[in-house]
Parts: C-alpha cells; structure tokens; sequence
C-alpha cells in the first residue's frame, strides 16, 4: 500500500485537483494544515481518504516547520506499519507517469511552469496538470517515493527526506505549477519566500513584478512540455 503525505497552507484554489489527482496514486492521504485561513480544511473533509493533522500554531520559520511537519506525517505512516512506501507530494505538483510498482527509493525530475507573454491566463479551476504552460529545461533531481522505514526528516528546510537504501531513478516527471497559476499567485510567492526563507529572500525579491517570462529563471530557453521531454530525454 501507498500512503501520500503533504502540508497545506490556503491551498483551497487547487486543493480539490490536487487530492483528486494523488489518491489515483495512493491509497490513503495524511495531510498537515499549517492553519489555513481558507477553505482548505473544508475540502480536505470532503475526501474519505485523507487523513488531517491540524496545526494549532503558525509560525513564521518556515524554514524548520518544514522539516518538523513532514516529519510528523512519516512518522504516522511509519507506526501504522501498514504502508510500504511512501510519497511525498506538495499542492502544487502533479506526476506525469505511473510508480514504480516495486519498493525502495525513488528519485524524480521536477520542473518548473513559467507564465509567458502568450500563456498567462489565471488558472481558475479544472485539471492543473492540463494547463497551458511553458517550461523550463532546468530539472531538480527529488526523492518523493521511498520506503518510509528507511527515511527520516532530520534537517531543517528538507523537501526530501534522508535515505538509508539505494536512491533509484524512474521515468515519472513533476510538473510544478507554483509559479505559473497566475500573476497575482507569483507576487504572493515572491513576498512568501522574501520574508519567511531569508537565505532565499534577496532572490525572491529581485523576482517581484517579473511574472511574465522570457526565459526561465535561470536563463534558459522555455519549451512547451512535449518538446521540452524530447530535449531532456
């Protein structure tokens, strides 16, 4: 069995994809709302197969929470002892391919949506992992399917745990979408990460008021995604 672990903050705006979408995945949903001030919780209710952990708390150092929530989760999965992996999954990210079917632990390329001159309409509602986005080649390389007895959150900032087994490769892609819903989205980002993450702050700062790209934040040429998996792969 899969369990899916996840932290939400005023994520109501997607949520609804966004369980939709994982429990074709996994087969129950432990989720932790960092005190949502939307209808988050709401929605989460709605599904007979997610589990909440509310937070009783918010804290501006987000930088730890990070770590500690999704440490909480592993550790309810863990002590159920009846999942044998795990996948670890934020709002705003959709798979593009099927899990590999036997354990372990496995890695997959996430990239980033870019919001263009030509494709910069408010995402509203529907399918996310259908939305009409450019992206960029650059790839982060993440540990999001593993063996929860072989994992641990134990370092500050971690959006993937430490491992103990063998780290393997697979063909499944994420398509992230933070920072192409909308414009709106991009600069409440930007001013997210400029005040609670101040290792990244001057960075998202220089950010502000260049939603709309040209090129990737790296400096990079955009693709649209099948051309972009045709360059990658």
């Amino acid at each position: 069995m899969i369990a899916g672990i996840s932290r939400v903050r005023n994520e109501s705006l997607i949520l609804k994809d966004t369980l939709e979408h994982f429990s074709k995945h996994c087969d129950h949903i432990f989720i932790y709302d960092d005190c949502s001030t939307d209808d988050s919780v709401k929605i989460m209710q709605q599904f007979k197969n997610v589990t909440i952990i509310k937070g009783k708390e918010w804290s501006q150092n987000q930088w730890q929470e990070e770590t500690k929530h999704r440490g909480l989760l592993l550790d309810i999965v863990k002590k159920s002892k009846k999942y044998e992996m795990c996948l670890c999954f934020d709002a705003d990210e959709r798979l593009m391919g099927k899990l590999p079917k036997t354990t372990g632990g496995y890695s997959v390329d996430l990239f980033d949506g870019y919001l263009t001159k030509d494709l910069n309409k408010p995402y509203k509602s529907g399918r996310l992992s259908q939305l009409s986005r450019m992206w960029g080649p650059e790839c982060r390389e993440i540990l999001v399917f593993f063996d929860p007895t072989k994992a641990k959150y134990d370092k500050a900032g971690q959006r993937e745990p430490s491992y103990s087994g063998k780290i393997k490769k697979t063909h499944v892609k994420i398509k992230h979408f933070g920072k192409c819903l909308s414009v709106e989205h991009w600069e409440e980002t930007c001013d997210f990460y400029s005040r609670y993450f101040p290792q990244w702050a001057e960075k998202w700062e220089r950010r502000k008021g260049k939603a709309i790209h040209i090129k990737s934040d790296f400096g990079a040429e955009l693709y649209n995604w099948n051309d972009l998996l045709c360059l990658k792969y």
